[in-house]
């Protein structure tokens, strides 16, 4: 009987001991729901890509032989970027050249024996048999010529493409072999970026594709800079999305300079999608599951809320909360209806 009147007792004191703990109020954190201007932007991460970019390569199997200029280097238009073996290419541009000069000399001496057969036909000194015999004489050296004149000409311009110039002011993006490489005919060897503003290419989440719309301002960031942000404009929305990442490619311009930024290099970028317009600003770290936990006449009363994307760690609040309540920082593991108290800073 005591044993029995013991465990009654203990049970009695634990049940009170809970409601105690359930009446007394919890310390909590909490900020009070107030308006500021708040800009809402996507974020999207992309690439720096130069609008004007070139692959340079070889037209014949050959031997690079000399690669004056690293990847990365500034360079003028016509600057020597690589020079490939040539001796062969040498020596029958050397054969054509002589083969050309003895067609001009055969030519000149055709075309004077033609104007001296006239001469001669005129004053009826030669018949004309032998006056049209100069004539095809002449005809015949003028497409001797006129045959070896071209291929003059095309060795002159293959041995000029076992030499790769720049193309233009720029710089070299890669060079994907070094002197003594063998290369084959088509292979690319550089690739070559001329100056001018780059164009920043951005994989967008197709949920946002609805926020989007060109000539939207946006600040472009990069890693390697991170205190720079440089300012671009929406030109191009992509047409398609592509369905094994759901995303689809946007296409900013940049309206200022920004050399710090090369091709190749990974950006993000923070594209502004509306006006600033006053909106409840919420701590990240007040929001759990979709809902956020209100101070009620001292008690929890857990609420659904709907934010925008984040801003600086805060969360814009587009619906469930009003301005001037309380709402509990960070998310607490109360339930509904529990007591709580603010407490003193």
């Amino acid at each position: 009987m005591q044993r029995k009147w013991l465990g009654g007792a203990i049970a009695a004191l634990l049940a009170l001991g809970l409601a105690l703990a359930w009446w007394r109020p919890v310390s909590v954190s909490a900020v009070t729901l107030a308006p500021h201007p708040v800009q809402l932007t996507v974020v999207a991460t992309g690439r720096v890509e130069a609008v004007h970019e070139s692959v340079l390569g070889s037209t014949a199997t050959s031997r690079v032989v000399h690669t004056p200029v690293k990847a990365g280097a500034q360079v003028l238009a016509g600057a020597v970027l690589l020079v490939l073996e040539s001796d062969e290419l040498l020596a029958a541009k050397a054969q054509a050249e002589a083969q050309r000069a003895d067609a001009d000399s055969q030519l000149t001496e055709a075309r004077r024996q033609w104007q001296r057969q006239q001469q001669l036909f005129a004053q009826g000194f030669v018949s004309q048999a032998a006056l049209d015999s100069a004539r095809r004489s002449r005809e015949a050296a003028e497409q001797r010529q006129a045959q070896l004149r071209g291929l003059a000409e095309q060795s002159v311009a293959r041995l000029a493409q076992m030499t790769l110039r720049a193309p233009a002011n720029g710089v070299l993006l890669s060079r994907d072999v070094e002197a003594g490489d063998v290369v084959t005919a088509g292979k690319t060897l550089l690739r070559f970026a001329a100056d001018g503003p780059p164009r920043i290419l951005l994989d967008l989440d197709e949920r946002d594709l609805g926020k989007l719309a060109v000539g939207q301002t946006a600040a472009v960031l990069a890693d390697a800079f991170a205190e720079q942000r440089a300012p671009a404009t929406v030109t191009r929305i992509g047409a398609s999305v592509d369905t094994a990442r759901g995303t689809v490619e946007v296409e900013l311009a940049l309206t200022q300079p920004a050399p710090y930024l090369r091709s190749g290099m990974t950006v993000s970028a923070e594209i502004v999608t509306a006006a600033p317009r006053a909106m409840l600003l919420l701590p990240a770290t007040a929001v759990r599951d979709g809902k956020a936990a209100l101070i009620d006449n001292g008690r929890v009363r857990w609420v659904k809320v709907d934010t925008a994307e984040r801003v600086a760690g805060q969360l814009p609040v587009k619906s469930g909360l009003s301005a001037g309540q309380q709402v509990i920082v960070p998310a607490p593991a109360l339930d509904d209806g529990q007591r709580v108290r603010v407490a003193q800073p």
